[in-house]
């Protein structure tokens, strides 16, 4: 569930963002682009389709007046901000490998003229795919690939919305303290010899 709330959080953060780069004779199309690149097959095909169905519930939400759902995304039919716009994925399988995901994205870009793309899940993957957005000028949201190196690049055109692994191991070990010092609310004081 998380992660489908977070690639439902990356999809409505690059809808943000590509209506601040969109020109507007595009918004008139009333379609907005995105290409996703994941793993759909392979190793980390579960993984995937996990993140593949995230998109698919957050485009549902967007594109669709789901009054009853108490979220702001869910209350308009399409992109308010962009006159109704709806939001078109094109899914693209990158197998785990970094040379196919970056043709991937070229494809997308330049053949399916794709307003912004989402992905990748492998940080090697997203390494390569963001490349190639950075040289096209091409917003990529990543909201899964965990990668210190990839927002270390200076890229203007790549934004994470996941921490990555330097956060994790540190909550990590917090948390394995907070549970050797009883701070674990619910959760009696561990001993430390357990969480080694």
């Amino acid at each position: 569930m998380k992660s489908v709330l977070r690639v439902g959080m990356s999809v409505l953060v690059i809808t943000l963002v590509v209506g601040l780069m969109v020109p507007a004779g595009a918004s008139a199309a009333k379609v907005i682009k995105i290409g996703a690149i994941y793993p759909l097959s392979g190793g980390a095909a579960a993984a995937g389709r996990e993140l593949r169905a995230g998109v698919e519930l957050a485009v549902e939400l967007a594109n669709n007046s789901m009054p009853d759902v108490n979220m702001s995304m869910a209350k308009n039919a399409g992109i308010a901000s962009m006159g109704g716009a709806k939001i078109e994925i094109i899914f693209k399988d990158h197998e785990g490998n970094p040379t196919l995901g970056a043709d991937l994205a070229k494809k997308l870009i330049l053949d399916d003229k794709v307003d912004g793309l989402l992905g990748c899940y492998h940080s090697s993957v997203t390494k390569t795919v963001s490349a190639v957005a950075e040289q096209y000028g091409v917003p990529m949201i990543n909201g899964s690939s965990t990668s210190p190196a990839l927002t270390t690049r200076g890229f203007k055109w790549f934004w994470r919305t996941t921490p990555h692994d330097v956060w994790f191991t540190k909550d990590l070990f917090d948390f394995l303290n907070g549970l050797t010092e009883g701070k674990a609310k619910g959760v009696a004081a561990v001993p430390k010899k357990k969480t080694s």
